[in-house]
């Protein structure tokens, strides 16, 4: 039979797990804001019943709180993190390729096409007036002003790669510390649950930590209960382990010994495991924003820029060079060992294309020429400038013994032509609409890389905009799982209340039944 005073205990569980609900419904409303909490509710069953050696055989004992749950649903975290990784790719597109849109935005700057015009035009001029020094000076100061803005441009895309580069460091020193911060945490989380404890707080934080890891790379999360209240929580990248319980690996940026595109700046990185095992940068299977600083930096449209070799009767193999020795450019498929985007390298083959081209076509002109008084041959109006090993749009420039002397410029083809004889000027002229760009033009061909920027840059910004949208919708159908909602706390901080103060009430009732029984009993 139970005590006399089992009433007053079974009261007392009553007001244990009213108090104990009231507590989880406190730290929900504390958490009101914080988007990585998981709400919680507290778990209450009826306490063993008791054998009583009375008809009913069994009397109730009360109620126990067995576990404060989180409310969290798996699935929502998975659409999340996969949602998250793409726009973390297409974010950082977005950002980089505005930079590039600003160098290459050919409608609001008076960029190479401009100055491509200007050549044209002051060829146009010097047409009219071919003995003209001043002409001559003129061509050739337009010509230095083109070959200047290549330059330039070339410059700018490169440190856009560089900047690319650099973060890609950073992007590996952050999965790093995320890796290290979630294995120390899975040790913590099972060290608290192998006694039985609450460790929802510290999941909390792992879920947040495991959401900010999605959005640098792409990632496989599981978790599987090993027994005892512990489970062991897996990550991987690409098939890789990145996370194996309280274990992480880290990755490692290793410098380029020769870049692998003609244009790319020196060091570029190349990612591996601490242990050396390679890890593909290029696979179609990456994402986050590691994917997308690998596109930009890296991307040449599945192809990589080599200097351009031919192969004698004997099989030998030299550089390709035009006219004048200068060493040109070619790219080769590399579809199962590059990306398929167009980065700064593809952008930096373009406008190489367009110059080795450009240069040919004239130098070619005027080096079959004399000048205009006959007295001797055409030099070429553009060369390398010293030091440079290939002929690009970093290292064309202007000949200096044109700068010098602007009369050394080839006006005709012939000693015994008159000064007025502009056959090779116009020849010149006629070079610009002469379909040797990739059978377009000079001007298309220019047209269709500032064509092809602005698809991949408005593309860029459509997805961020959709995935960002996506992430916003998929964050409030998880939140409508695991967020705190103050209309339902609030209903249950009044239910919780009424059954303390129920419990306060049976306390009191049972308190005047032994003070009768007790005291008054007898009297």
């Amino acid at each position: 039979m139970a005590s006399t005073f089992f009433g007053l205990t079974i009261a007392y569980t009553g007001l244990q797990a009213a108090q104990t609900s009231i507590n989880v419904t406190s730290h929900n409303l504390a958490n009101i804001n914080n988007q990585s909490y998981t709400k919680e509710t507290a778990s209450i069953k009826a306490g063993e019943a008791l054998r009583s050696y009375a008809k009913y055989g069994t009397l109730g004992a009360g109620v126990i709180v067995d576990a404060i749950n989180q409310t969290r649903d798996s699935y929502y975290d998975e659409k999340y993190r996969n949602n998250y990784t793409n726009y973390g790719q297409y974010n950082v597109k977005d950002t980089y390729m505005s930079q590039i849109q600003n160098y290459l935005n050919e409608f609001t700057l008076k960029g190479y096409s401009t100055e491509y015009e200007n050549f044209f035009a002051a060829l146009n001029q010097l047409d009219l007036t071919p003995a003209d020094t001043s002409a001559k000076n003129q061509l050739i100061n337009n010509a230095k002003s083109m070959t200047d803005y290549f330059n330039t441009l070339a410059t700018n895309l490169r440190n856009v790669q560089i900047d690319a580069n650099n973060e890609i460091k950073d992007t590996v020193n952050q999965i790093n510390s995320l890796a290290q911060s979630i294995s120390s945490l899975n040790k913590q989380i099972n060290q608290i649950q192998a006694n039985y404890g609450n460790a929802n707080d510290l999941k909390d934080q792992r879920n947040a930590l495991i959401d900010d890891l999605s959005k640098l790379v792409n990632i496989s999360v599981s978790e599987t209960d090993i027994g005892n209240n512990l489970t062991d929580l897996q990550i991987t990248i690409n098939g890789n382990s990145l996370v194996n319980g309280y274990n992480y690996h880290t990755l490692q940026t290793v410098s380029r010994d020769e870049p692998r595109n003609v244009s790319d700046a020196a060091g570029l990185y190349d990612i591996q495991w601490e242990t050396g095992q390679p890890f593909n940068i290029y696979s179609t299977s990456l994402g986050g924003e590691l994917k997308g600083l690998i596109d930009i930096r890296d991307g040449c449209n599945g192809e990589i820029e080599k200097y351009a070799t031919t192969t004698d009767d004997d099989g030998n193999e030299t550089y390709k060079t035009d006219a004048e020795g200068n060493i040109l450019t070619d790219t080769v498929s590399k579809v199962d060992s590059n990306t398929n985007y167009k980065g700064v390298p593809y952008y930096q083959a373009q406008l190489n294309q367009f110059i080795q081209t450009f240069v040919s076509s004239i130098n070619e002109i005027l080096t079959k020429g004399v000048t205009s008084d006959g007295s001797a041959s055409g030099i070429p109006l553009f060369v390398m400038s010293d030091g440079s090993k290939a002929l690009t749009a970093s290292s064309v420039t202007v000949n200096q013994d044109l700068i010098d002397n602007a009369d050394l410029l080839a006006t005709k083809y012939k000693e015994s032509d008159g000064e007025a004889n502009t056959s090779l000027i116009v020849d010149l002229i006629n070079s610009k609409d002469a379909k040797i760009y990739d059978g377009g033009t000079g001007t298309y061909f220019l047209e269709s890389i500032v064509s092809d920027m602005s698809i991949d840059a408005s593309k860029a910004i459509n997805f961020t905009k959709n995935y960002n949208n996506l992430k916003t919708t998929i964050q409030n159908q998880r939140l409508s799982v695991m967020g705190v909602d103050t209309d339902e706390e609030a209903m249950d901080l009044v239910k919780f209340q009424q059954a303390y103060n129920l419990s306060s009430k049976m306390m009191t009732v049972m308190n005047q039944l032994y003070d009768r029984l007790i005291n008054n009993t007898g009297v």
